[in-house]
């Protein structure tokens, strides 16, 4: 836990979004190894929602970064469907990735769609 808290203060004195490249290829990558991809993608509705729509949810907000690298790296409940259009709640799976700076170019990947 309290590497998390650290990893989390890190984020939260990074420089901002605008300052900051974001590495497409990386994040493309971690979003494969880690099987994000298999409930999300940039603009269709799967099991979970499209990287555009939390782009947009989140647009703006001050704590988007940091709320976003910490739903990556813990295991909240989420809801999703089910094969019948049923919600359910499940743990949401962390990202495979112990790197701050790899999930920190991921979150920015995801806010830029």
């Amino acid at each position: 836990m309290r590497i998390v808290s650290l990893l989390f203060l890190a984020l939260l004195l990074a420089p901002p979004l605008s300052a900051q490249e974001v590495d497409d290829k990386a994040a493309q990558k971690l979003l494969k190894v880690s099987k994000c991809t298999n409930c999300h993608s940039v603009t269709k509705e799967k099991d979970g929602p499209p990287y555009k729509q939390v782009a947009e949810k989140w647009k703006d907000k001050p704590d988007a970064e940091a709320k976003l690298y910490e739903h990556m790296t813990t295991t909240p409940m989420v809801k999703v469907k089910d094969k019948d259009g049923n919600e359910k709640e499940e743990a949401h799976e962390k990202v495979k990735s112990e790197d701050p700076e790899q999930i920190g170019n991921l979150v920015r990947w995801i806010l830029s769609r």
